[in-house]
């Protein structure tokens, strides 16, 4: 039997790799899982965006290493983008890694592993075409039955300053939509309820392929194919193409969900300018007000990095102020990590490390404020709920899940209490009567 034992680090996106790559394994037999210790072989896809995905890549490296010293006839398998960013050093840094496989080589990891000729010294494998999968492709789901990814695009071409995706996964490469949609119906027949369309920016879906924005075609053409039932998610979407024509698609998709996640990043405009986001604060907010005009009801959800060169007191104050007056349904943040391979990193290391603590836990609470008042605005009201675990408890039952207002594993959760005898299951979507409510979670009742 060839045990494995996979471990997937990083972004939904990396996920849908990882999910392809157990797709090649279980249909070549590779097909009974394991623990790490038990299992034979050990593969990990792994993540290099900043300072904190490469310390926990390492750290998963070296617990591999180490389960090999104890068993020797272990295989490592290290994938992803750690390999394509830092290939030239890791074969002499890891030597008891046997194989290296980079963001374009992964969907021959049967053949590299089951070719003689590629058992020979060193065994780094990053020279492959650029990929692109489709509905064809063999993949393994590991998320929940009910809710799944679909990476409509590879890599981008936006060359923000500070970030290595570009040189990672190389420019934006568009899939067809004929393809997103047999895709789509393909997991809609296996039970899917929750479609979660990702890519690194979705609004510039079609550029490479069409020569123009095709995100709202495409949501047209799901639209029409899919059941209503359906939830259509969106992440993420840079400011660049939130134009009239994208909204109307959003509104009217029947099973776009009201949630819509776009990474801003900062908002002074002289660090957006170093940046290379070609936005200002007031071009930024106009976008955002006709969002919600367009769609009232949304939940707007973003992302901001603190502590990047030149943010001064001034530039962070600034920051605060647009959450404050915005007020975000959804928030992250992050604090910057400079990247040798990025223009931004010729600006210097940027904020003192323990400044940039500190301002990240000043914007996060913030948003914490914000959103414990922005629920409290729920209580009483009545939302749609995608049931996720459960049930749990007693002869009082309950479920978590999420309203539309939610992705999974990244935004608040929500307690459903069931009464009476009739059978929930996850992946039901049921209208919940909110009862109570925090910073980040709500609890109600199905209705």
């Amino acid at each position: 039997m060839k045990h494995i034992a996979f471990v997937s680090l990083g972004c939904d996106k990396n996920l849908v790799d990882s999910e392809i790559a157990l797709g090649k394994l279980v249909s070549s037999g590779y097909n009974s899982f394991a623990s790490l210790e038990e299992a034979q072989f050990l593969i990990l896809n792994t993540c290099a965006f900043i300072d904190d995905a490469r310390r926990e890549t390492e750290e998963w490296i070296k617990k591999f290493v180490f389960l090999k010293k104890k068993d020797p006839h272990k295989v490592l398998v290290i994938m992803g983008c750690y390999v394509e960013r830092f290939r030239e050093k890791l074969p002499s840094l890891y030597p008891d890694v046997d194989y290296w496989i980079g963001v374009n080589d992964f969907p021959n990891i049967v053949e590299i592993l089951e070719n003689d000729e590629c058992k020979d010294s060193p065994r780094l494998f990053i020279n492959g075409s650029p990929f692109l999968y489709d509905h064809r492709t063999e993949r393994l789901l590991t998320t929940p039955s009910h809710y799944a990814y679909i990476k409509i695009a590879e890599g981008c071409s936006n060359r923000c300053s500070f970030c290595v995706i570009p040189f990672i996964r190389g420019p934006l490469r568009s899939r067809p939509w004929e393809t997103i949609v047999k895709e789509a119906l393909n997991l809609v027949e296996m039970g899917v309820r929750e479609i979660i369309l990702v890519a690194q920016d979705l609004s510039s879906y079609g550029l490479d392929l069409y020569h123009r924005r095709n995100l709202p075609l495409l949501l047209k053409k799901l639209g029409e194919n899919l059941p209503s039932s359906v939830w259509l998610r969106l992440l993420y979407l840079s400011p660049y193409g939130l134009d009239d024509q994208l909204l109307e698609a959003v509104v009217s998709t029947r099973q776009v969900v009201k949630y819509l996640d776009i990474p801003l990043q900062h908002i002074d405009s002289r660090i957006l300018r170093s940046m290379n986001r070609p936005f200002s604060r007031a071009q930024i907010e106009e976008k955002f007000l006709r969002i919600r005009e367009f769609i009232p009801g949304v939940f707007l959800r973003t992302t901001f990095m603190v502590g990047f060169p030149g943010e001064d007191e001034e530039a962070f104050a600034e920051l605060l102020d647009f959450v404050t007056r915005f007020r975000f349904e959804r928030m992250g943040a992050f604090t910057y990590s400079p990247e040798a391979d990025t223009p931004a990193y010729a600006l210097g290391k940027g904020v003192e490390k323990a400044v940039k603590r500190e301002r990240y836990q000043t914007l996060m609470c913030l948003q914490e404020q914000i959103m414990g008042e922005f629920h409290r605005g729920l209580v009483g009201k009545t939302v749609e709920v995608i049931l996720d675990e459960g049930p749990q408890g007693g002869r009082k039952r309950y479920f978590w899940g999420r309203t539309y207002g939610g992705a999974p594993q990244v935004d608040c959760r929500t307690k459903v209490w069931v009464t009476g005898e009739k059978r929930f299951v996850p992946g039901m979507i049921v209208r919940v009567k909110i009862r109570k409510s925090s910073a980040y979670e709500l609890e109600g009742e199905i209705v």
